[in-house]
This record gives structure tokens, sequence and C-alpha cells, in this order.
């Protein structure tokens, strides 16, 4: 892939524990419902903000391992509008560690319009001078950074089927929460989750479960998710490195909020078809791990 595109999604399909291209479209399965449902559950709150047209903040934080070292941790903050099927325009800042011996390596992302507009110190020398944004060619990826986009009902929908606890969850950005447990099968979560779907039909996704935590406001919005994908690699793949991981902690916040996302100014940018030099890409930080199937881009 050419574009630094790659630095906006992680995915535990991809054996070389590195960066790959996000998904390009939003699932069909997300249409918003009718302005006048009553959020009864989390499915229907969610489906209430798509038709509202609002928005929420996001604090996403993710990490990626072998066994029990890590080996990259990212975060990304920012705002999200939504359009009637979904995520629809967002600006958000990504940063990663461990990628880059000299450090962190950022890069904001604003897709607006159709378009998707980035902008990082690792361009600078390639832009023409007084350009600092790079337009992007090709289709804007979806807001899903994680191995599980709970912004989208269908994927909502198929973790809370496999809830089996409730209890208080304290206070999570300002709001009274409960805190509802649960445990689901890879195998469904593939079904509705890009990201996992290759790995969840290997012979290693087969027999794993996921379990996850999440904190639902009286609003029946989601306040914060915590989920941890683990992957056996062991004897039977030729390999002793033990489980590879992702491990997720998202907080939203600023439900319902009205949020405005603005293409930079057009004297700042640049199409990326129109630079000389490609952009940088992150290189794989690790050989592939045998028994992981290869993700196609």
């Amino acid at each position: 892939m050419r574009r630094l595109i790659a630095l906006a999604a992680v995915t535990a399909a991809v054996p070389a524990l590195a960066l790959a291209a996000p998904a390009t479209a939003q699932s069909a399965t997300t249409a918003a419902a009718p302005a006048t449902a009553k959020p009864g559950n989390p499915v229907d709150a969610l489906r209430l903000q798509f038709a509202k047209k609002s928005g929420v903040q996001v604090d996403e934080n993710t990490r990626m391992g072998i066994g029990k070292q890590d080996i990259f941790a990212f975060r990304e903050t920012g705002k999200l509008r939504f359009g009637r099927s979904g995520v629809d325009a967002y600006d958000a800042k990504i940063t990663l560690k461990g990628f880059d011996k000299d450090g962190d390596s950022t890069v904001r992302a604003i897709v607006v319009g159709g378009k998707m507009y980035l902008k990082s110190a690792l361009y600078d020398e390639l832009l023409p001078a007084g350009r600092t944004w790079v337009r992007t060619s090709g289709k804007p990826s979806t807001y899903s950074n994680g191995p599980i986009d709970l912004l989208k009902p269908n994927v909502l929908k198929a973790i809370l089927a496999t809830a089996k606890a409730k209890s208080p969850g304290g206070t999570v950005g300002g709001a009274r929460t409960t805190l509802v447990r649960g445990s689901i099968p890879l195998s469904s979560l593939g079904k509705v989750s890009p990201m996992l779907s290759s790995i969840a039909k290997s012979k290693n996704g087969k027999k794993i479960t996921v379990p996850w935590r999440m904190w639902i406001g009286a609003d029946q919005l989601p306040r914060r998710f915590q989920t941890t994908v683990k992957v056996p690699v062991g004897p039977s793949t030729g390999s002793s490195l033990g489980e590879v991981y992702i491990a997720a902690d998202n907080r939203y916040t600023s439900w319902g909020a009205k949020i405005v996302i603005t293409a930079p100014p057009a004297d700042l940018v640049v199409d990326e078809k129109d630079l000389t030099d490609e952009l940088p890409v992150i290189p794989d930080l690790t050989t592939k791990i045998p028994g992981l199937p290869t993700r196609e881009h």
C-alpha cells in the first residue's frame, strides 16, 4: 500500500503484526432506525444517534503483542459525525508507539465529503512548499481501527447477544453506568467484523472466544468498551511464541453533540497523485508467524 493510511487500521489477521489497510465501506446492515425509534437498548440508541445525525467523541487505545510483550501501542482520539447509516465524517489524531526508534509516529486524519486528508511530520520533506496536507486517492476508510467496531449496530447487537452478567459500573465520562460482561465466539465476530473474518475461519480461530466488558449509560449508549482477542500459535503451528493478542480499551463521550468537520484549506492541500515520491509506509516489525492466515490488502 502506498499511503500512510496504513497507520489508521489494526487487524488481528495480519501475521506480521503490522498495520494493514482499513475496511473501505460501511456495512449495509448499519442502516439507521427511524427518527421516532425509542432507545430501549444500546442498538436502538445507537441508531437513533444516526437518525439525528449527531456525533460522539472517542478515545481508543489498542495494544498488540506476543505472549506478555507489547509490540506496539496505538491511540486514536477525535470527533465523529454520524449520517443515517453510521460514521460519515471524522477528525482524528492517531499516535503509534513502537514503530519509530526516534519517537512516536503521529498522523492527523480528516474524512469529510467522501475525501480523506492526512497530515504528518513524516510527509514534510515530500510535500511542495506551503502544502501541509495530502488528499488521498481512492475511497476513504471507515473509522474503525481496532479489532471490534462498536459503532456498527450489527457488531454491537452480536456482542450484546452474548451478555452474561450485569452490575453497577460506576461513573464513566461523567455518566452513571451499568457494567455488562460477556464472551463472544470469534466465529460470530468474524461474520460482522471484516478485520477478524479471515482469522475466525482459520484452524486456530475456530474455538476462540473473546471476553468483553461494556459500560452503558442510562441513555443506553456505550461509554466504555474493553476486549482482548488472543490467538494461540503453539507447537501445532511449528512455533513456540504462545499467543498473539490485540487488547482494546475504548471510551465514548459527548454523545449527541453537534459535530462540525471541515476539510483543510484548499491552498494547504496537495493530491497524492501529484507527489513525485511515494508516501512512507510503516514497515513490518516481525517475520510472519506460522499458523496465522494472511489478510489480503
